[in-house]
Order: structure tokens, then C-alpha cells, then sequence
């Protein structure tokens, strides 16, 4: 019987010491295992992709311990690590093979463009906490890196057709080869359209349709040099319901309308091996992306170039060093009262960094010693430095702690802005929120400790508590009101200057674990807690950021999921999950279930049938803005795939 890649892998052949022994990049940008691992890292496997039934990168993440995963609507996700949940991810650094995916004008990622066929990932690599010495500033509150598979194990032919009442369909097909000459190359496509969630006002307006494609080529050149070269390029369309404020009664329209989404993005990287204690990498790319909403639209070019060079010194010193440059230009076009000043900006980021990996005492104590250093034109000069601390008493057993520090620079949105609403239509009165040159970089310092074990065949667990102590946070400083006799007709002005008069602590911990009862049967379940604590500094005069940024996160997050092989080639997945209230967004406790039951058949066809939401008709994830509350919706759908 041919093996279907979608098929359910086969448990007996995945053990708990292949958990310990998983490799991890993200964590030192070189390979190391997960159980040496000196930080907080889950990864979600391709097993785990295939057993799951999501269809985006956003859905994937719901199973990661300390990530809050909430769905806004059809297209917009909600994403936070240890807290600051919010639709643009602000703490987070996002990506793709190294290639990175946030955006500088509003300091965040837009996870309605983020994709790539799942089946070609290899793993996700969600490192929770600050990751900047090594991959830079944004990387505040953790790390997700989305490595794909090579082109050598994605051979053949392979097409999946899925549709259900949600999703209405999703169509993919890949097809790999290799050249004469011995390149591996695979190219992919994917088309996929979802209806609007449940709305109680049943203003449908938010369908979801994109369409995707891309390639991969590996080659090998010589005995010590491997090459790749990768692309995407995506067009699509979101519905979204956006509030537009005008100077003329009534003041504020709401405009329903389909948001235009494109883009592409081209990315090499050589790999040299120098010797058997030095490599190098040199990779570059660029990415291209297209936003064209309700109000307002972006044109964004960015190019990358990054070096970084791995080596042994001695017997105990490991050495990983490296710099970057990146140039980034994005030209705005909006409404009167949606402005960025200038509208068109280029920037450019310098950095470098240096870690040594440093053994005390081969394979009993580790020390980590590194700092990211980085000049951006919006805060000038930034360090980014940590300590690591990795203990192994015993086989099977590690401790480990950490003392960090991360940045997140200013965005065009704290320098550049201009927002206007409405406050009071008889005088007319509105705010103006004004971003400003003064603005300063964000600061975390955070301190964390850990222990990763595995006490029997069948039991592994993963223990993380921290405390991270935030400065500078944005804020929005009241100022004295003034009138404005234009445009007509005259108007009186509240302005909020964009600051940094807040300051958090925040504090808690992640405990995950996997047992297996029985060869074939494996348990996942975590549980994470999170208590956030904001403040304002003693010259703030902000009255809402508090509130609203402490109760957008659950304090209380929890996921058991049970994957079971069965005869007849029969695979079942159940996942439970739980997420506490979200006061800030009037959202409540909710409980949910998904199911997944597949099976492979012959000939390298599989066949698989999944709910999604089954404990409730409707249940809201996160608020959704102005007008009716969006909801999710229970959905089913069943799947067909062939692979030769």
C-alpha cells in the first residue's frame, strides 16, 4: 500500500526519546536538541500538522502552551504570547525560513496573508520569551519560525480537496522533481474560499478568498555547499466592516467592503561548510505585499541581507556571529482622517550580533553569553543582551534559566500617525490621536527558569515560569483641546499624543507534557497561567490603556489533545480546549472540541472527516470592533487526498 503523506502517521514509530532528541534551530540559529534547549520552545511537528485539521498558520497555534489564539472574524486572527493579545501580534516576531514577516507600519503581523502549503512544513518552532539577541528587535515576547520541508522529501504528486460549511472549499496540489543535473525542485498551488462566521445581526460581510502558489529548488553544488531558492505569490480578498470618521454630519460612516490582499516574496540562502568546526550562511530576500482596505491602502518593499558564521573555538567555546542589513520603503494613501506624515518612507536597519555557547562542564552546565546589536532610523543605536543558563543533573533531566532583554522600535504608527474619531457630534469634538518623533523603543526585561524531563519511557513534561518587567509601554497623552476651522465646518480638537507613560509586570508560567498509555495512543495537555499587572508612570495622564491591554489575554489557558491509531488504518484526534474570559473584549469562558477521524486507503488516496467548535452552535473569540459581535461558528468538513 503507498503511504499517503496526509495520511495519519503511524504512532509506533514516534517515541518520547524521538521528543527529547527533536531538533530545534530558533533557539541558538543553529541545530540543537530540544531537550538542550535553554529556553521555552515547543514544536509543532508535521505529525501534528496532519493530525489536526487547521487550515492556517493562526489555527496551528492554539495547541502551543502560553499562546492566546482567538478568531475575530472569517479572515482576522487575534495572537499574543505570555499576554499583549491584540490582532496585529505587536510583541511577536513572525517567520517564514527566515524570512520575516512583520510589518513596521503598525509594529505587527498580518496573519490573514500568512500561509503556505501545511503539508510542506517541517515543523513551527514557537519560542515563548524574548528571542532578540539573536533574530532582533520585535522579538519581545517570543519567537515563531515556520520552517518548511526541503525539495528532496517533497517528490511526486500531491492533491487534497476539502469542503464543509465553513470552509466551502480548499483545493491544493504539489508536484516535485529533480533535474538532470540533480536539483530537487517542487512547485505548489492553493485555492480556498470561507464563508462569514455567525453574526446576530446577520450582516454577512466578511467572507475570505485567497489564492496562492509558489516554488523551492535544493541543490548541492559541491561536496560542502547546499542552495536554496524559494518564492510565494498571493492574491486575495477579506470583507471587513471599518469605521470611517468624517468632518461632515452624521461623522462617522461604516463602510462594509471586501479588502484587497496581494503580494510575493523571493528568497535565497547559501550554506557553506568551511571545515568540521565552521559553517557559514548568507541568505537575502525580498518581499512584496499589497494592502487596499476600507480607508486606507500600503505598497511595502522590503529587502534583507543577512551573514552569519558558526564555529568551534577549542574544545568548550561555540561561537555563532553574524550581520544584517535591511531596507524597507512603504508608500500610504488614505482618507482625511487616516493620515501617515510623510506619506511615503524608506528606513533601513543595520545590525549585528555575537553568541558564545560556553561549556563549563560538558554535558552537566551550559553558558550563554550574547547581544543583538542594531541602528534603525527611528531610535538610533540598541543592545539586546542575554544569559542563559542550562544545567543537566542527570540523563533525561535539565534545568535552565534566563535573564533577557528585548526591544520593540518605534513603528510609523508612534512616529507618523495621524487618526482622527469622533468624540461628541453636537460641536462637533473629535480625538486625533498623533503619533511623535520622541517616541522611545519598548523594554522588557525578563527573567525566566525552567525544567524539561523525562522521567519514564512513556512520560515527557516541560515546566516554564518567568516574570518580565515592561517600560516605555505606548501610551495616549491627553493635551489641551483647540479649535480647527478646517476642513469645514470648524471643529473642536482633543489630541492624544502617542507616549511611553505605561509600565507592566507580568508574571507566570506553562507546563505541558506528553504521556503515552500505549505504543499507539499519545496524550498532549498543557495548562498555562498569566497575570498582568499595568501601571502608569507618574506623568501619564492615560485613562485607558490599562484596562484595555490587561483584559484582552486569559489568565487561564488550557489543551488536552489525544491522538489514537486504530485498526484498519483508522486514525482519531480529539482536542479539548479551554480559554478564559476576556473582560476588556466582553468575551466569556469558553470550552470547545474538535474532532478529526481519517484513514489511509489504496493506491495513495486518504480520506478524512473533522468538526470543528463542537460544544456550541456560535461562541465570540475576541471583539470584533463596532457593530453586532462576531462569533465562530461550529463547522464540519470532510477532506479527500491522493499522493504519486
Amino acid at each position: 500500500m503507498s503511504r499517503c503523506e496526509d495520511s495519519p502517521p503511524d504512532l509506533t514509530a514516534i517515541g518520547i526519546e524521538a521528543v527529547m532528541n527533536m531538533e530545534v534551530t530558533s533557539v541558538s540559529k543553529r541545530p540543537e536538541r530540544l531537550m538542550d534547549a535553554a529556553a521555552a520552545v515547543q514544536v509543532i511537528t508535521s505529525e501534528d500538522i496532519r493530525r489536526s485539521g487547521a487550515t492556517n498558520i493562526a489555527e496551528l497555534l492554539r495547541h502551543v502552551p502560553g499562546v492566546q489564539v482567538a478568531r475575530v472574524n472569517s479572515s482576522t486572527w487575534a495572537v499574543g504570547v505570555r499576554g499583549f493579545t491584540s490582532t496585529l501580534s505587536r510583541s511577536l516576531l513572525v517567520l517564514i525560513d527566515g524570512r520575516s514577516v512583520y510589518s513596521p507600519l503598525f509594529a505587527g503581523v498580518y496573519w490573514d496573508v500568512q500561509d503556505t502549503l501545511l503539508n510542506d512544513i517541517d515543523r513551527i518552532e514557537v519560542i515563548r520569551g524574548p528571542g532578540a539577541t539573536l533574530w532582533g528587535a520585535n522579538a519581545v515576547n517570543g519567537v515563531i519560525n515556520i520552517i518548511t520541508k526541503s525539495a528532496r522529501v517533497t517528490q511526486g504528486t500531491y492533491a487534497s480537496i476539502r469542503g464543509g460549511n465553513e470552509e466551502r472549499y480548499l483545493a491544493t496540489g504539489r508536484f516535485g522533481g529533480q533535474t538532470k543535473s540533480g536539483v530537487a525542485y517542487r512547485t505548489y498551488a492553493k485555492l480556498s474560499e470561507r464563508d462569514a462566521e455567525f453574526h446576530t445581526d446577520a450582516d454577512n460581510f466578511d467572507g475570505w478568498h485567497m489564492a496562492q502558489a509558489g516554488f523551492r529548488a535544493d541543490a548541492d553544488p559541491r561536496q560542502h555547499d547546499h542552495l536554496t531558492l524559494q518564492g510565494d505569490l498571493y492574491d486575495g480578498k477579506a470583507g471587513q466592516r471599518t469605521v470611517i470618521t468624517t468632518y461632515t454630519a452624521p461623522y462617522i460612516e461604516t463602510v462594509e467592503e471586501d479588502a484587497g490582499l496581494s503580494g510575493a516574496n523571493l528568497l535565497g540562502r547559501w550554506e557553506h561548510k568551511v571545515h568540521e568546526t565552521s559553517d557559514t550562511t548568507l541568505q537575502f530576500y525580498y518581499d512584496r505585499t499589497h494592502r487596499d482596505q476600507p480607508g486606507f491602502r500600503e505598497d511595502r518593499d522590503t529587502f534583507d541581507l543577512e551573514f552569519r558564521h558558526h564555529l568551534l573555538l577549542a574544545s568548550r567555546h561555540e561561537l555563532l556571529w553574524g550581520a544584517g542589513y535591511r531596507l524597507t520603503s512603504g508608500a500610504t494613501a488614505s482618507v482625511p482622517t487616516i493620515e501617515f506624515f510623510p506619506a511615503n518612507r524608506t528606513d533601513d536597519v543595520w545590525s549585528a550580533f555575537a553568541q558564545d555557547e560556553i561549556r563549563i562542564v560538558p554535558t552537566r552546565w551550559t553558558l550563554t553569553l550574547g547581544s543583538k546589536f542594531e541602528h534603525n532610523d527611528y531610535s538610533g543605536f540598541n543592545s539586546q543582551p542575554n544569559v542563559r543558563l542550562l544545567f543537566s543533573p542527570a540523563a533525561k533531566h535539565v534545568f535552565w534559566s534566563a535573564v533577557s532583554r528585548a526591544l520593540r522600535v518605534p513603528s510609523r504608527v508612534e512616529s507618523d500617525l495621524s487618526l482622527t474619531a469622533l468624540f461628541e457630534p453636537t460641536t462637533p469634538t473629535f480625538f486625533r490621536v498623533l503619533g511623535t518623533k520622541d517616541f522611545k523603543p519598548e523594554r522588557l526585561t525578563a527573567y525566566e527558569t525552567g525544567y524539561r524531563s523525562q522521567p519514564t519511557e512513556r512520560l515527557f513534561f516541560d515546566l516554564a515560569l518567568f516574570y518580565n518587567d515592561y517600560t516605555r509601554l505606548f501610551s495616549l497623552e491627553p493635551g489641551a483641546s483647540f479649535p480647527e476651522p478646517s476642513p469645514p465646518p470648524s471643529h473642536q480638537v482633543l489630541p492624544l499624543l502617542i507616549g511611553n507613560g505605561m509600565r507592566a509586570r507580568v508574571h507566570g508560567g506553562e507546563i505541558a507534557g506528553e504521556w503515552r498509555p500505549v505504543t499507539a495512543w499519545r496524550l498532549n495537555g498543557s495548562y498555562s497561567y498569566l497575570r498582568m499587572n499595568l501601571v502608569k508612570t507618574a506623568d501619564s495622564l492615560d485613562t485607558t490603556t490599562e484596562g484595555s491591554t490587561e483584559g484582552s489575554s486569559p489568565r487561564h489557558l488550557a489543551n488536552l489533545r489525544s491522538s489514537l491509531d486504530l485498526p484498519r488504518d483508522l486514525g482519531l484526534d480529539l482536542t479539548l480546549r479551554y480559554a478564559g474570559s476576556l473582560p476588556a473584549q466582553q468575551i466569556e469562558t469558553y470550552t470547545e472540541l474538535d474532532l478529526l477521524v481519517s484513514r489511509r486507503l489504496a493506491r495513495g488516496f486518504a480520506i478524512s472527516v473533522a468538526g470543528q467548535n463542537l460544544l456550541s452552535p456560535h461562541h465570540a473569540e475576541f471583539g470584533g470592533g463596532r457593530g453586532a459581535p462576531i462569533e465562530v461558528e461550529r463547522s464540519v468538513f470532510g477532506r479527500l487526498v491522493r499522493r504519486w
